[in-house]
């Protein structure tokens, strides 16, 4: 007798090679304010105050006279970073039944520390688009001047992109005697940007492909600037269920109800954190135990039968040099 439905003889085994899973490709905070590891807690930082070294002051002396005498100042700022951790569990069933033959290819105890290590990265995306849009850079207020939708406007003669771009780098030329030399942009801004008539006009692409659309190097080297980043992480707003099947996306680097709006922030950060070196902002992150910024732990809890694990870290994400970025709110649309 022929068998007609052969699934119900077939036994699946796992894919030992193949396994799924969703998460954000890239976390930029690190690449937007330089981290500084190795710091105490409640440490200062110095700063000059900006002033005295761009005062013209220097006069002809007369024989035997006496020089103009100057001073400058030095300020400081307080480090206050502040503790975040997240912790995880693996049950001892469930430690057991992933080292049994044929099951699915996980590790319940390196999938944990990946899950922290995950949450606290996401959290300092979340924490430094929060310090982005709270402060008032280049005095055009807090969450930046408003582009009203223009960058990469539909019709080239109306957009505004370029023309913003000048304005702000002469803002922080003009403030701190330095050209910015970053931009950042949020995804809802790039997006708009790849295909803007205005830029694309400015490149004459020659033909359909990805060399048709502006390209970040492209871009950067037209308005000036060593690097472009693009802020795209998304993150679940969501509360955890038993299922946790549900999932609300929100851009991590809009603000509330203005995630796909567009954001673009031009700046001035140094290639390495230095003594007398300037920078927009800056991310302090205190030594732990183990010489490292980060620190995990593992306890067994035997009432349980499980083991845990967390990790945790203490930073402090500020900005430093208001007056060396500027921004823009709505740059894609209104």
């Amino acid at each position: 007798m022929a068998i007609t439905n052969i699934g119900s003889v077939t036994v699946r085994g796992a894919s030992q090679n193949v396994s799924i899973m969703y998460r954000n490709p890239l976390y930029v905070a690190d690449k937007l304010f330089p981290i500084i590891d190795g710091v105490l807690k409640q440490s200062k930082v110095a700063k000059y105050v900006k002033g005295p070294w761009f005062r013209d002051e220097a006069e002809i002396r007369a024989p035997m006279g006496a020089a103009v005498i100057g001073e400058f100042r030095l300020a400081t700022e307080n480090l206050d970073p502040i503790n975040y951790a997240f912790a995880a569990g693996v049950s001892e069933e469930e430690l057991a039944a992933s080292k049994e033959p044929g099951a699915l290819p996980y590790k319940p105890e390196a999938d944990a520390l990946e899950l922290i290590a995950e949450k606290l990265d996401l959290k300092r995306e979340v924490r430094t688009s929060a310090v982005l849009h709270a402060t008032n850079w280049g005095g055009a207020g807090a969450g930046g001047a408003d582009a009203e939708g223009h960058w990469g406007d539909g019709t080239a003669a109306n957009d505004t992109f370029l023309a913003d771009i000048v304005a702000g780098r002469d803002s922080i030329l003009s403030n701190t005697g330095m050209l910015p030399n970053t931009l950042f942009l949020s995804w809802p801004a790039w997006s708009k940007l790849q295909v803007a008539p205005a830029l694309l006009a400015l490149m004459n692409p020659t033909g359909l492909g990805a060399s048709a659309l502006v390209q970040i190097p492209t871009l950067a080297s037209l308005i000036g600037v060593n690097e472009i980043i693009v802020g795209m992480a998304v993150k679940n707003t969501d509360e955890e269920t038993v299922a946790d099947t549900s999932f609300t996306s929100v851009n991590i680097w809009g603000t509330t109800s203005s995630e796909t709006k567009g954001v673009g922030f031009l700046y001035y950060k140094p290639a390495t954190p230095d003594l007398k070196t300037a920078s927009a902002g800056y991310q302090y992150r205190l030594k732990k135990e183990n010489g490292a910024g980060r620190i995990s732990t593992t306890w067994a809890v035997p009432a349980r039968h499980g083991v845990m694990y967390d990790s945790e870290e203490d930073v402090d994400i500020a900005a430093v040099g208001i007056d060396l970025g500027y921004m823009w709110k709505d740059t894609a649309t209104t």
